[in-house]
């Protein structure tokens, strides 16, 4: 099973609209996805609708209860979501001090290992930890890179820490920067991406941006990830469909599709 952590050091650049909607994207693609909230704010939680109460992960940690009782199923048979459940904003601080040796989530590595074929890790903000825990026990991180000013510091952080992991022995790699909340009409915005391209390897940045798109506000308020908004898919919610056939392509999941070539207009 491979795991992805999705990671930034600032929070507000859409890290948990993109493990959402690539968790999402990778089931659409045939993946077997488990999506687990380990921030006790609960973003996924907030982020979907009609999604009961129930102990979550926060139940599996503090009371050890089994995994398939506290997953919550989709419509979709390929995704699950175990959300961060109920918790006692007193009883936050205790949970993230369990979870920082990464322990508890090497047991729901090991839990989900023979259920799915990947399992994403929504994470707080910051490079400590409970987002130190999960970038542990995780095969690969992916990191939202807001495209406005100062966002290229939080880059260099990510990889010192990376740097400092492997270290330690942890053999993570970098699944890559994806580019959020971009705007083409605006020089900032459009400056940061021009030097994410021009300042870090190819191999590390996603070609596929995400841009600053009213759509991903109103699939927020309506609590489904942005491909489930209307009956016919937004536009933008292809971007999350080739985001994710890039990270199957950089963590070893590729599927075989030969092209053969072009296919004749004309029988």
């Amino acid at each position: 099973m491979k795991v992805i952590g999705v990671v930034s050091q600032k929070g507000g650049v859409g890290k948990t609209t993109v493990a959402l909607n690539l968790a999402y994207a990778l089931a659409r693609r045939g993946q077997r996805v488990l999506l687990a909230d380990t921030d006790p704010q609960g973003g996924v939680g907030l982020s979907l609708q009609r999604l009961q109460p129930g102990p979550g992960f926060a139940g599996y940690v503090a009371r050890k209860l089994p995994l398939e009782s506290v997953v919550v199923k989709t419509r979709l048979p390929e995704f699950d979501v175990l959300p961060m459940g109920n918790i006692a904003i007193q009883d936050t601080h205790a949970l993230a001090a369990r979870l920082v040796d990464g322990a508890e989530l090497r047991r729901l590595v090991s839990d989900a290992g023979p259920r799915y074929g990947i399992l994403v890790l929504d994470t707080p903000s910051g490079f400590t930890g409970v987002t130190l825990g999960a970038m542990r026990v995780s095969t690969a991180v992916v990191s939202p890179l807001q495209a406005e000013p100062l966002a290229m510091r939080s880059a260099s952080q990510l990889l010192e820490v990376l740097a400092a992991l492997r270290a330690e022995g942890a053999t993570l790699t970098l699944g890559g920067f994806l580019l959020t909340m971009l705007d083409l009409h605006n020089a900032d915005s459009l400056g940061v991406a021009m030097e994410a391209w021009s300042d870090l390897p190819n191999a590390v940045v996603f070609q596929t941006t995400i841009p600053r798109d009213p759509l991903f506000l109103r699939a927020s308020g309506a609590g489904v990830p942005v491909g489930l908004l209307s009956h016919q898919p937004p536009p933008v919610a292809a971007l999350f469909e080739q985001a994710a056939m890039e990270l199957e392509a950089r963590i070893g999941l590729a599927k075989d599709e030969k092209d053969d070539g072009p296919i004749p207009l004309f029988a």
